[in-house]
């Protein structure tokens, strides 16, 4: 473990992770903005909800399957460090925000972590 966590790319890791958060929330705001105008409004939040949290999961094992690509070893290491990474900006964010967090959010940070982990396993072969 100590070997896997000096081979740590840090700079790619955090990197990775705010680019991961910020083109996630990019997405989702423009996803926000087009998606009433085919939707009804009663099922418009819903909807936006639940593709957010699509699109971030797929996003987080997209951006940590590239840092995987990157680095030599330890790739299982860094996919789930970025998902990681975004998971805690994620909760951060809505503990700064919102000032609570749902059960369903909690879900959603365990599910970024595992995408991250799933990005790692499919970048560490070659």
């Amino acid at each position: 473990m100590k070997a896997a966590l000096s081979q740590v790319r840090w700079d790619l890791v955090l990197k990775a992770s705010v680019l991961v958060y910020t083109v996630t929330l990019i997405l989702g705001l423009a996803l926000s903005l087009f998606l009433p105008a085919f939707l009804d409004p009663d099922h418009t939040v819903q909807a936006a909800a639940l593709m957010t949290a699509l699109l971030i999961i797929g996003v987080t094992g997209y951006g940590a399957w590239r840092v995987a690509r990157l680095v030599a070893g330890a790739a299982l290491v860094h996919g789930f460090l970025v998902g990681l990474v975004v998971a805690l900006i994620s909760f951060i964010l809505d503990l700064a925000f919102r000032g609570e967090i749902n059960p369903v959010g909690l879900v959603l940070y365990v599910l970024m972590v595992a995408a991250g982990v799933l990005g790692g396993i499919l970048g560490s072969r070659r």
